[in-house]
């Protein structure tokens, strides 16, 4: 278990992974259980957290004006409920920029003290703004294409060399047809080889890639829930 203020780095080397909707979900589900929770979107995805939870015109300030001081943290965060918020992606593209690390800490450092959860969505964890001093937890999200457990290891690595030691893989679009017949890894071969925590896994269904309003507050039982509550189990 966390403390409070505990942050969480959401990631993958690869595009278009689902880690925006896993952070949306994770966040949500921490929400319910009474964490208070900020989701802070650093992602260059095209589609934004923002988006997905329909406040996009409800921005004024965003995560670049917190991090140039440009506002308070309270200013630009957006409240989905009292214990859910979201602190968003700029709406102009390319408005964000390059993100300096000091910048970066002093956002982390002061949500530290009024979020039980901080929940950072980013690209890649080799990012130079990242200071991995703040951080508890990494969740690496991938596919099973034989390219993710070089993938995994190299995470895993920058990871440990920074002093982050809970890092966890999370196998997201799981395709267990291609898996069988041999196009794609299977489940034990990725754990094999790889040291990484494996036992999260999301089965591929276009209904999580268009994830809207009603899939992300579902809780019909899934693969993608179980996959949530797992990951919440090991944050709480």
């Amino acid at each position: 278990m966390y403390k409070l203020g505990s942050v969480v780095l959401v990631s993958s080397q690869k595009r278009d992974m689902g880690k925006t909707v896993l952070t949306i979900k994770t966040g949500i589900g921490l929400s319910q259980i009474g964490k208070k929770v900020l989701m802070i979107d650093l992602s260059s995805g095209k589609k934004k957290i923002s988006e997905y939870l329909n406040v996009s015109e409800d921005i004024i300030y965003d995560i670049k004006d917190v991090l140039d001081m440009t506002c308070s943290l309270d200013q630009a965060v957006i409240d989905i409920d009292d214990k859910l918020s979201i602190l968003p992606n700029p709406r102009i593209a390319g408005k964000l920029g390059s993100i300096k690390s000091e910048s970066f800490s002093r956002l982390i450092n002061e949500a530290k003290g009024k979020y039980d959860v901080i929940i950072a969505d980013i690209d890649k964890i080799s990012l130079s703004y990242i200071d991995f001093s703040c951080i508890q937890l990494i969740i690496n999200v991938n596919n099973n294409d034989f390219s993710c457990v070089k993938e995994f290891n190299i995470d895993k690595n920058i990871a440990y060399k920074f002093g982050v030691n809970n890092i966890i893989a999370v196998i997201n679009k799981y395709d267990k047809k291609s898996a069988s017949s041999g196009s794609m890894m299977k489940l034990k071969d990725i754990q094999k080889m790889t040291e990484v925590q494996t036992s999260i896994v999301i089965e591929d269904n276009s209904l999580y890639s268009n994830a809207d309003n009603d899939l992300l507050f579902s809780k019909e039982e899934n693969s993608f829930n179980k996959a949530v509550r797992n990951i919440i189990s090991k944050i709480c």
